[in-house]
């Protein structure tokens, strides 16, 4: 026959057990009547080395000065309960960051028995959220210290843009002068006509670089203000480009294929003519000498996205380089003109709404670029319409009133 289990015993023992938490119990004055496992693991005293001891004693040195054990029972006795998070100290003198509760026990009667102590161990946790929080600082640092270079970097490329321009005008006009007078003396030889065609060359290519830069300045000014969103006509923009930039397109013998499954998408009107564009661009420029130039301009949903994919059978690109394909003024193809600024800068407008741009490409093959666009909300555009009609019917009712 089994004796019965005082539950008392049990729930003592279980507590006792618990080695997760720092659990110990104090009578009224604070005196240490109980110490579990986790308390020994946690502070690393053993109960014979605490019980009998004042609680205080667990508190960092400046704290007991200032008299925190006495304030905290206090505020237990007259709240019913104290939590917080703050530091502890261990038996060997280190702190650590603890969350703690100390909740006043009482006798059925009423009668105030004593006090229990719960305390975990959050060191660990502090030290994570710290470094994230210090790392958080570093982030909003680092990103205030480039808007200012940013913004340093705009104001020097459109200072510069726009004061090289005349000299450079000055450059060519004189050049054209020289030339005239050259002439006139019958004083070219093919020598001195070849160096002229070279200054006359880099000229152009400087006049070239001025206006990318220009460019460019443009587009950090459109980024950082921001563009109209409107429904557009992909079609319409298609064909728009196409037919004003029919001569220099129709110089390369290209069939162009298309396949506008979505015909409209809500983006800047600029902006998606400068993206189409710059593609289409590419397409024609580096086509292959080799076969029949095809390109393939198709519009389709993709999950979230709306996809614009222009693909072509023409140079393509060398795996190596293409990581280096968005960089600004990389240029892979010598022998054909460009400036290296399109695809980097369509890569800005790109992302700065939450898009993204790739591209698959092999040597001697072609290339495909797809543009991703993000879908709007459903819901949002759903409580958009909702509240339309709510203001169409207010605006009705009042107009029959």
């Amino acid at each position: 026959m089994s004796l019965p289990v005082d539950p008392n015993f049990i729930y003592s023992q279980f507590i006792n057990q618990v080695k997760e938490y720092a659990i110990f119990a104090t009578d009224n004055n604070g005196i240490i009547t109980f110490w579990n496992e986790g308390a020994e693991r946690i502070k690393g005293y053993k109960d014979e080395e605490i019980i009998g001891h004042y609680y205080g004693m667990l508190f960092p040195d400046d704290y007991q000065k200032e008299g925190k054990p006495e304030n905290t029972i206090k505020q237990a006795q007259a709240v019913g309960l104290y939590e917080a998070e703050d530091w502890r100290k261990r038996k060997d003198g280190s702190l650590f960051w603890a969350k703690v509760t100390l909740t006043p026990i009482y006798a059925p009667t009423g009668e105030q028995l004593g006090f229990t102590k719960v305390t975990q161990d959050l060191t660990q946790q502090k030290k994570l959220k710290d470094e994230l929080a210090q790392q958080h600082e570093e982030i909003i640092q680092k990103n205030n210290e480039l808007k200012v270079i940013n913004v340093d970097l705009d104001n020097f490329i459109y200072t510069a843009s726009h004061d090289l321009k005349s000299p450079i005008a000055n450059i060519e006009g004189l050049i054209d002068l020289l030339n005239i007078e050259l002439n006139a003396c019958d004083c070219l030889d093919e020598s001195t006509t070849t160096i002229l065609q070279h200054v006359t060359l880099s000229i152009k290519r400087f006049k070239s670089t001025v206006n990318d830069l220009t460019e460019i300045s443009k587009l950090h000014k459109n980024l950082t203000q921001g563009l109209t969103e409107e429904e557009i006509n992909i079609r319409q923009i298609y064909e728009e480009i196409m037919e004003a930039n029919g001569l220099s397109f129709t110089n390369t013998k290209c069939e162009v294929q298309t396949d506008f499954q979505v015909q409209k998408i809500n983006y800047s009107q600029k902006n998606f003519r400068s993206i189409l564009y710059n593609l289409l661009s590419n397409a024609f420029r580096y086509n292959s000498p080799d076969r029949a130039c095809v390109i393939q301009i198709k519009t389709f949903e993709e999950a979230a996205s709306i996809v614009l994919s222009v693909k072509d059978n023409g140079l393509g690109i060398k795996k190596a380089n293409q990581p280096k394909l968005f960089t600004m003024f990389k240029r892979f193809h010598s022998h054909v003109e460009g400036t290296g600024i399109g695809l980097y800068m369509i890569k800005r407008i790109i992302e700065n709404v939450g898009g993204r741009i790739e591209v698959e490409s092999a040597e001697g093959q072609g290339s495909e670029f797809k543009v991703f666009f993000k879908k709007p909300d459903i819901s949002e555009l759903a409580k958009q319409i909702k509240h339309t009609e709510n203001t169409n019917s207010n605006f009705a009712n009042f107009s029959q009133q």
